[in-house]
């Protein structure tokens, strides 16, 4: 079969209730040339997501660390004790508009944070962080300015961890789009058709 390789056609068999029935397509199919009969390109932009509340900042600690919600909680309330990390009990993921200023100063000093710190130059979105109608009695979960003189490398590791998780998620939230072109091509090959579906990035973000 030109162009394809048994293991996509058995991602497509999968689909086919009957083992003879798939195996008929296979034998038919097989030695024969593919044709592409279309081909869509889209291209499709992704938001970065919204910077931590309390809830997705303790799925995110259990997920790359494993801390329980009570773990991330209490690292997030001694960093908040230590001024390092804003109010951690919010239901909220964005930000006021009057913060905008202190935010991109906070953007910039997190992306001085190590291992932020070898990411290439980036031009942040600080606007796309505000959402006044978003935000309840508290705002959404960033690291301060106190950042600028924090010794994070010296931090407990909990703290030290929820805190780069913190300006990693600041960072992300500001970055540009992900931006990419969908390709959807359609062959046929002795009257059946089989669809391949694929993504070139056009943009990281």
């Amino acid at each position: 079969m030109c162009g394809w390789r048994w293991r996509e056609l058995r991602r497509f068999l999968k689909k086919i209730p009957a083992m003879e029935d798939a195996q008929a397509i296979r034998d038919a199919c097989d030695g024969q040339q593919a044709v592409c009969v279309s081909l869509v390109r889209e291209k499709k932009t992704e938001k970065p997501s919204k910077l931590y509340d309390l809830t997705t900042l303790q799925r995110e600690a259990n997920r790359v660390f494993g801390y329980t919600a009570k773990q991330t909680l209490d690292y997030a309330q001694s960093l908040y004790e230590k001024k390092l990390l804003t109010y951690p009990r919010t239901d909220s993921r964005y930000l006021t508009g009057d913060m905008t200023e202190t935010a991109s100063v906070v953007l910039h000093l997190a992306a001085r944070v190590p291992p932020f710190d070898a990411c290439p130059e980036f031009f942040p979105d600080v606007l796309a962080l505000v959402n006044d109608k978003e935000v309840s009695d508290h705002h959404a979960l960033i690291p301060t300015l106190e950042l600028e003189k924090a010794d994070v490398p010296a931090l407990p590791v909990g703290e030290r961890n929820i805190l780069l998780l913190a300006c990693c998620k600041l960072l992300c939230a500001a970055a540009e789009p992900f931006v990419y072109e969908a390709v959807t091509a359609a062959f046929d090959c002795s009257g059946h058709t089989f669809t391949a579906k694929g993504k070139q990035v056009l943009s990281q973000g």
